[in-house]
């Protein structure tokens, strides 16, 4: 029997793991994307076309901008309060990490399963945040699991195109769920031609069609498509959005993902593959997508876990006293009751959400970088029902929006690829202090502007037109014209 001390190693990481997880899922960050959700879901009830850019700004919209994310928003909005929805945010990252554990036990043992998932949450950590992103972090595991079962079940096909089709409707990175379907069905091709048993490409073909052709049950239709394939490439993205920009290794977000990389790459040097054609695929098309872009780190990190784990395992039997130093993970986790210590930690992060609002704000996480004191000041400000044009940073749009939704309408906001380049040039020239911003906002019915404290040219021209500061606090300036 093995000493207790050699548990000791193995015990803590899955305990570790266990801890992270339930943090990170529990206390997501809400970034405005989030806000964004619960202003625009609040402008679909109200009969907003759910198809179209929701109206929340002054500064012009394309006229065909279409809205991706109409499901993720009445989602959110159907939770009632914004703590409800940050109880969504944080079950849907709590489920996409389950299912990544169950993924990745069902193929390696309890010790290599424990590190592999801690580096994994290293790895993924900066990604969990409270936006319609963590309904594809759910997903994306999700379709995974579905993919890989053996045998094929018959209803694969049914079954996968339909949530394919509400995928599409929630979050654009559905993309990732026809990829891993093409994959899939090519790695099954490529077994039943070679002769290998068991081989599935008649139902994986039949899965890989339904995955392209169900996204297309949207209100916009093919737009989305064209949407969702189109997106990263934008030039107006790129250019604006650090989370669209490549994954420079010197960015430390991504240095972190080039690390985990690099395990894959040597786990694959020294296994000599060590992973099926279809899964393979996948892996280096998700790795292409990270590398093009920051945000899309999370599906090969997602992806990838099992393997990992398996690459852990491999080192484990080639390495006997490594593998003692290790140990076996001891205790709950080790056994059936690891599903119950699961459940326990999902019940921990759902019990939670009431109570970050009245937590310090460092521990909540609920409004960390919003212009909340701004925003009160407006609400005292300013009657409902009449919306005053405010000039505000773009971070801050989607919270300003549902905070003061009928009382404002904000100049700019987190939807980057709903304005033409020319809107944005007068936007960050505006915001630069460019010409005579004083005049300009003058001409178009700006009465107010929530800045950052830095932006010294602006504020300095704002002052000499003789506008009037009405709060200041270190994070953002509220300014009102005379």
């Amino acid at each position: 029997m093995m000493p207790t001390g050699s548990r000791l190693v193995a015990t803590a990481t899955g305990w570790a793991a266990l801890g992270l997880g339930v943090v990170l899922a529990a206390l997501s960050l809400p970034i405005d994307d989030f806000w964004l959700s619960l202003a625009s879901a609040r402008q679909i009830t109200d009969g907003a076309d759910p198809a179209r850019a929701i109206d929340l700004t002054w500064l012009p919209t394309l006229p065909d901008a279409i809205n991706p994310q109409w499901g993720a928003q009445l989602v959110f909005g159907a939770a009632g309060s914004s703590w409800g929805a940050l109880l969504v945010n944080s079950v849907l990252i709590g489920a996409g990490l389950i299912v990544t554990v169950a993924r990745t036990r069902a193929r390696a043992g309890a010790a290599a399963t424990a590190i592999a998932m801690l580096l994994m949450l290293g790895a993924l950590a900066p990604h969990l945040l409270g936006r319609a992103q963590s309904f594809s972090i759910a997903l994306v595991p999700l379709a995974l699991l579905l993919l890989e079962r053996r045998p094929s079940p018959r209803w694969l096909p049914l079954g996968y195109g339909i949530l394919l089709a509400v995928w599409a409707n929630l979050h654009g990175a559905f993309v990732i769920g026809q990829v891993a379907a093409l994959c899939i069905f090519v790695g099954e091709l490529a077994r039943w031609r070679m002769g290998k048993a068991p081989a599935f490409p008649a139902v994986m073909g039949l899965t890989a069609l339904a995955a392209l052709a169900a996204p297309l049950l949207n209100p916009a239709g093919i737009g989305l498509l064209a949407y969702a394939y189109g997106q990263p490439g934008l030039d107006v993205i790129r250019s604006i959005s650090v989370e669209w920009q490549p994954a420079w290794p010197w960015i430390p977000v991504a240095a972190v993902f080039w690390a985990y990389l690099a395990l894959l790459v040597v786990g694959r040097v020294v296994r000599r593959g060590g992973v099926e054609l279809g899964e393979g695929l996948l892996l280096l098309g998700l790795a292409l997508f990270a590398a093009y872009s920051l945000r899309q780190i999370p599906w090969l990190v997602l992806a990838s876990a099992p393997l990992v784990a398996t690459d852990v395992d491999a080192l484990f039997a080639g390495r006997p006293r490594l593998a003692r130093a290790v140990g076996r993970v001891a205790g709950p986790l080790a056994d059936r009751r690891a599903r119950i210590v699961l459940g326990v930690g999902l019940a921990l992060v759902v019990i939670l959400q009431p109570l970050r609002p009245a937590l310090p704000e460092s521990i909540g996480r609920v409004t960390l970088n919003e212009p909340v004191e701004v925003a009160d000041r407006l609400a005292e400000a300013l009657p409902a029902g009449k919306r005053a044009r405010v000039l505000n940073e773009q971070v801050w749009g989607g919270y300003l929006s549902y905070r003061l939704g009928d009382r404002i309408e904000t100049a700019m906001d987190g939807r980057l690829e709903i304005r033409d380049r020319a809107t944005w040039t007068r936007y960050f020239a505006l915001m630069h202090g460019e010409g005579d911003p004083a005049a300009e906002l003058a001409s178009n019915g700006v009465g107010w502007a929530v800045l950052s404290p830095e932006r010294d040219a602006l504020l300095a021209n704002l002052a000499d037109a003789g506008w009037v500061t009405e709060l200041e606090t270190p994070d953002a300036v509220l300014l009102r014209q005379p």
